[in-house]
Formats: structure tokens, C-alpha cells, sequence
């Protein structure tokens, strides 16, 4: 029987399981099928009971939205039936991330609700409620108000997925990116608004996916904080969730170990750093900007300075610098 994928979460997972091609379609691999993709749907807001009955739903038109294809997206996070739809397909498999917790959801009533891309906003619906709609954020809430939520949608979720059926993808914002002249530079201001992944909450979720992994116990691969983002690949979208096409590669090669049965490993964190000889698209590298951006990195124990030290090793192999720090890695290892 073929592999059957469902996706909750966004473009973090979506972009690992099509092995880095941002522009693909269902899964990068000729013995896996991909089920669902739900994004914009943090798990918190799927427990809550709808806040509109599907007539006024229906109601809503794609003219009215900034993107008329969101209309099918907005219209299934106020369905709230995306719980019955993972639970009730053919798919033996869920990868799940938690960036979308970071994103600004609505309340109404007894429910919570996102708004798909702000596109909610931009409807007659929303201003029909518009006076008694409230706005928050879960990273901004007390523990207590959305755990018990957690746990609620797990014990509804594992009568399909056991913990031996659902790979958790866990999510760095990253700070850093790669520029196309080939330095490192800290993502600046004016890129980061409330639809982006907030770097203040990297603890945060830290802490929740931490909660998670414990109780449940699911597959995990760990490797978002190892990696940057990346200027050549991303343009001016350096949202703090897209990374370096390494990053989605990796990740996407232990998915289909753990879905192949290669591996009975429950919690992946280490990166093909040093081994892997293909740097053929870096066309330009600042070796001095790399150099002094990865002392930073070991200076405040920055996993990133693996990454570095990975590029510097292969692209400027003879620099004695990059032989020091080369030997000194092998050293701590010996």
C-alpha cells in the first residue's frame, strides 16, 4: 500500500515534503501520495466550537478577499471541520508544525478562529461581527488557557495517528540570512509584521513543542535551528520561516526514513554538517563576514556556528583560520 501524507501546519513542512521546491505539487517522491494540506489552522483554534453557522460561511465571496484563492482556505478555519477530515481520510500519516500558533487569531463567542492571511478582515462578514470580534495571539497568553486545548486536540487526533504515525517538525524563527552578496545579515525590521514568525517567541514555542514531544511522543525532527534564511532563494520574503533549500532537504530525507521504516529513531536533531560535499550554488561567500559571524555564533552558543564552519570548511578549505577551527572541532570530538 502507498504512503498517504497529511499536512498540518504551513510552508515549513509543505516546502520539506516537495524536497525544497517551493513551486511543487503534492510530495517529492514517486511512493508517497499527499492526502491534506491545512495551514493558517493552529491546533488551539480547531478545538473551539465554530463562531458562524455555514450558511453565513457560504456567504462569503472570493471578490471580497485581497486573494480569491484563500476563499477555500478562509472558508475551512470557520468550518472547524478540519478535525473530522484528518480523522476521516485514507492518509496513515500526519506532519505537523506549530508556526501558525504564532499568527493572530480572532475570538467570537466561544470560539477561536484564524484569519487566514488577515483575508477574514477584508469580508462583509467581518463587519457584520466587527464590534464583537477580539483579537489576540496565543504567545501572548498565559499557559493555562490553551494546554488544556493542546491536550484535547491530541487525545481527539491519536484514535488515527499514533505517536508512531505523526512526525512533529519542529520551528525556529530564524534571525539570520544569507544575503545575495554573500554575507550574513540579521533580518531586518521592516520584514517581520504579525503574519511573520516572531523571533521573541522562539522560547515560547519552544516551550510548547517541548510539552508536546514529552506527553506524546511522536517522531520529532529538530533542525530549523541549525539553518538561516536565504536572500538567493527567498527574495525579499525573509519572513523568519523560510530557510535555506538545505534546511527543507534534510528534513525531508529523515521524513521518508521515518515513513520508510529505516529508522525507529524517535528524535532527530543532527544535520548532514561536514559530510555533504555539494556547495556548487554558492557562487559568492564573504569569508571575512563569515568568519566574524561565526565567532559570534560560538560566542553565544549559537547552533548556527555548525553551519558556518560547514560552509567556511568546504568553500575555503586552506584558510588556516578555517583549519584551526576544523581541527578544534575534531579535537572535541576525539
Amino acid at each position: 500500500m502507498r504512503n498517504k501524507v497529511n499536512i498540518l501546519g504551513s510552508c515549513v513542512s509543505r516546502v520539506c515534503m516537495l524536497d525544497g521546491n517551493r513551486n511543487g505539487h503534492g510530495i517529492a517522491d514517486d511512493d508517497m501520495d499527499l492526502g491534506y494540506y491545512f495551514h493558517n489552522q493552529n491546533i488551539v483554534c480547531l478545538m473551539t466550537p465554530p463562531s458562524f453557522s455555514h450558511e453565513e460561511i457560504d456567504m462569503i465571496k472570493g471578490e471580497e478577499l485581497y486573494d480569491a484563492n484563500n476563499l477555500r482556505g478562509l472558508r475551512q478555519c470557520l468550518y472547524k471541520d478540519t478535525i473530522n477530515m484528518l480523522l476521516e481520510s485514507d492518509a496513515q500519516w500526519l506532519v505537523m508544525d506549530l508556526y501558525d500558533m504564532q499568527i493572530d487569531f480572532c475570538m467570537l463567542g466561544k470560539g477561536m478562529f484564524s484569519p487566514y492571511n488577515y483575508e477574514f478582515f477584508n469580508t462583509s462578514l467581518y463587519e457584520r461581527y466587527k464590534d464583537q470580534v477580539i483579537c489576540s495571539n496565543f504567545m501572548r497568553l498565559t499557559d493555562a488557557v490553551y494546554y488544556g486545548y493542546i491536550d484535547a486536540f491530541f487525545d481527539k487526533i491519536m484514535h488515527k495517528y499514533d505517536s508512531d504515525h505523526i512526525i512533529f517538525n519542529c520551528f525556529r524563527a530564524n534571525q539570520y540570512y544569507f544575503a545575495k552578496d554573500g554575507t550574513v545579515q540579521f533580518i531586518p525590521e521592516n520584514c517581520r509584521n504579525g503574519m511573520t514568525a516572531n523571533f521573541e517567541y522562539n522560547k515560547k514555542l519552544y516551550e510548547v513543542e517541548d510539552y508536546i514531544i514529552q506527553k506524546y511522543n511522536p517522531y520529532v525532527i529538530d533542525l530549523s535551528k541549525y539553518f538561516m534564511g536565504d536572500e538567493r532563494i527567498w527574495g525579499d520574503d525573509l519572513n523568519g520561516a523560510h530557510f535555506e533549500e538545505k534546511f527543507y532537504r534534510e528534513t525531508f530525507k529523515q521524513i521518508k526514513r521515518i515513513i520508510e521504516g529505516k529508522t525507529k529513531e524517535k528524535y532527530f536533531a543532527n544535520p548532514n554538517f561536514f559530510s555533504d560535499a555539494d556547495m556548487s550554488a554558492w557562487e559568492r561567500f564573504d569569508i571575512e563576514n563569515a568568519l566574524c559571524i561565526f565567532q559570534h555564533f560560538l560566542d553565544t552558543d549559537d547552533l548556527l556556528w555548525m553551519n558556518i564552519l560547514d560552509k567556511l570548511n568546504k568553500l575555503a578549505p586552506k584558510d588556516e583560520r578555517v583549519q584551526y577551527y576544523m581541527k578544534c572541532l575534531g579535537d572535541s570530538f576525539a
